[in-house]
């Protein structure tokens, strides 16, 4: 009997050290694409990540997570109608006004340039626009002799960080059709989000504002002045002659994309205004549901981009030329890829994640940002982070208002922001040196107004959503 026992016990113990080598295998196989596409680019996590799932499956048997073909769906809607927007004008016609309002008053620049980049991404749902700013704020901080880093970090943060109060983001959309069953809605969530997200917005710049060296005292700056790296600074006028016209038609098409964003923020308020239809249960309870935002989002996205084109008289390679066409597409594949190779390995484990989670947030629900800022900083996407990590909550028990709350957290995908297309565009295009990427990454212009901004939507956030849900 001794002998059975001890026998039963070895098996057993041999099961689990199979079933430890086979969870090692699977986060292995996990972290690989993040990886790779950390030194090959999004193109290479997406490939590899299809590789890393093909051998999950069919080697170690795991079932495929789901893809969120919902979100996907909003994406490409979003992307539609931003590309119409930029391709009849009305893209240039916003950096245009933001760029005349910035030079009529420059000593403001460290709050203002932050603030109009908040704003240009809550009203198109995309941080892309920031990349037409970035030389003015630039322009309007040299000239005025302000130490450019303080805006340009600041404004690397807030696109970000704005689009978690964007109605037509992708991480609300995605959030929202996630939370949607549990009692929440885009009015309530933007009740919270954009004056956390202004706020923090605000917060940050003023902080910035004082940050580092002025010029004058910046020994880099005065290397490169001195050898002519630089030009002295000189006045920027706030009506510039040396722009080509606008197309006709690049006004009205902006003023048609804000009134999708209009109508879209209008039926998140006001479920009334939405269509109901009769449904019936298994059990054969009768009921009504109204139309998720999940529909009306892409459903209005869509008809903006289709109004502009026609209105304003585009054929579909004009569009199809914009840039954002391609950093759309990206983003639709990253949330094809990563969510599908993270669900395969938490399903697996889903009751394991689940008590973990449940154990986390039983310390406290701030946890839940803390796993939800770094998560978003392995997988560089707010809307994979979201889609990963929401159902994940939701199951442990943790309510829609805090998770609402801390939405901020998602900003972590901008960790490592000095490596990345908005960091790096404002380090090469800050002549004086101020902006810099560090030495160590973390140590450059963008970790702290990106960590403060963060935070500080995060403490608003959940003081609101305690008055809100």
């Amino acid at each position: 009997m001794h002998a059975d026992e001890e026998e039963f016990c070895g098996s057993d113990e041999m099961g689990m050290g199979v079933d430890a080598l086979k969870l090692i295998f699977e986060i292995i196989l996990f972290l690989i694409p993040l990886v790779v596409g950390a030194k090959y680019g999004p193109m290479a996590l997406i490939g590899t990540a299809g590789l890393s799932v093909f051998i999950m499956v069919e080697v170690l048997r795991l079932q495929p997570a789901a893809p969120p073909f919902g979100a996907i769906f909003i994406v490409l809607a979003v992307i539609c109608a931003s590309a119409a927007m930029a391709a009849a004008g009305g893209m240039e016609f916003l950096i245009r006004l933001a760029g005349a309002a910035m030079a009529r008053h420059p000593r403001q620049i460290p709050v203002i340039g932050p603030l109009f980049v908040w704003l240009f991404t809550v009203l198109s749902g995309t941080g892309n626009i920031t990349f037409a700013l970035i030389p003015i704020m630039y322009e309007v901080s040299y000239s005025a002799k302000i130490r450019p880093e303080r805006i340009l970090a600041t404004a690397n943060a807030v696109c970000q960080l704005a689009l978690m109060a964007s109605p037509v983001a992708a991480v609300t959309v995605t959030f929202l059709a996630l939370t949607e069953k549990a009692d929440n809605s885009l009015g309530k969530m933007l009740l919270i989000t954009i004056p956390a997200s202004l706020i923090a917005t605000v917060v940050t710049s003023l902080f910035m504002a004082r940050w580092g060296k002025n010029l004058d005292d910046d020994p880099e700056y005065q290397r490169r002045l001195a050898a002519g790296e630089v030009e002295p600074p000189t006045p920027v006028s706030s009506g510039r002659t040396d722009q080509l016209p606008l197309p006709a038609r690049a006004a009205l098409s902006a003023y048609i994309f804000f009134g999708g964003v209009v109508v879209i923020v209008v039926l998140g308020f006001f479920s009334g205004l939405r269509p109901s239809f009769p449904t019936t249960t298994a059990a054969g309870v009768t009921g009504s549901t109204t139309v998720s935002m999940s529909y009306i989002i892409p459903m209005v996205m869509f008809a903006v981009a289709g109004i502009i084109m026609i209105v304003c008289r585009l054929k579909t390679a004009k569009v199809m030329d914009e840039p954002i066409i391609g950093t759309g597409l990206i983003a639709a594949l990253l949330l094809l890829a990563v969510p599908v190779l993270a669900g395969t390995v938490i399903d697996a484990h889903i009751e394991w994640v689940q008590s973990f989670v449940s154990s986390a947030l039983g310390v406290t629900v701030l946890l839940f940002a803390l796993i939800l800022f770094f998560l978003s900083a392995l997988i560089q996407s707010q809307v994979a982070a979201v889609n990963v990590l929401i159902p994940v909550a939701l199951s442990a028990g943790l309510a829609t208002g805090p998770m609402t709350g801390m939405l901020g957290a998602a900003s972590g995908n901008n960790l490592l922001a000095s490596i990345g297309r908005f960091g790096q565009s404002c380090i090469l295009t800050d002549k004086t040196g101020s902006t810099k990427q560090g030495s160590f990454l973390l140590n450059g212009s963008f970790f702290l107004p990106m960590l403060l901004s963060a935070v500080i939507a995060v403490a608003v956030g959940l003081i609101l959503q305690a008055f809100v849900y």
